[in-house]
């Protein structure tokens, strides 16, 4: 089974890629104006190419952010990843349990995984902006991932069984 749900290809990950190629093409059209510009009327406007480089810096961090957001479920273990910070990992064989939030428990809270030394660790780095105006109104609707990680669950502990 190799399921991957990356969260940015239906929320806030799609925006960042979004606003990245639009941050591209006005670098690239800033670029245009500045050379003719420098030809026709002054050098002085070659300046106007370093602020094409922030714009293609900027384009590169919304891109790197859109890529980054995942839930990755593989046959021997899952990776979350939001879209700052280190990738977690759980294997399989050290998870008990997927544990449901609790009703009123923080929005952004996909789920918890105890492990079977009885530690638990919560799985909430499926970032979701709150400044989105879907998540001002309700909370995220996190259940299809809730629903992956628990059959990923479910298949790893059938291949067992076999």
């Amino acid at each position: 089974m190799r399921t991957i749900i990356r969260r940015h290809i239906r929320r806030q990950g799609k925006v960042s890629i979004a606003v990245g190629c639009m941050l591209v093409v006005m670098a690239a059209l800033a670029v245009i104006v500045a050379i003719v510009l420098a030809f026709v009327i002054d050098t002085r406007f070659l300046l106007v190419l370093f602020g094409s480089l922030i714009l293609l810096t900027g384009a590169g961090v919304n891109f790197w952010m859109g890529s980054r957001a995942r839930l990755e479920i593989a046959p021997e273990r899952f990776i979350w990843c939001g879209f700052v910070g280190r990738a977690h990992r759980i294997a399989w064989r050290d998870l008990d349990r997927i544990l449901l939030p609790a009703p009123g428990s923080r929005p952004r809270l996909v789920a918890a995984a105890r492990l079977r030394d009885g530690s638990v660790v919560e799985i909430n780095a499926l970032w979701v902006s709150p400044t989105n105006p879907a998540n001002l109104f309700s909370a995220p609707d996190l259940s299809h991932e809730r629903r992956v990680l628990i059959d990923g669950h479910r298949a790893f502990l059938d291949g067992l069984s076999r």
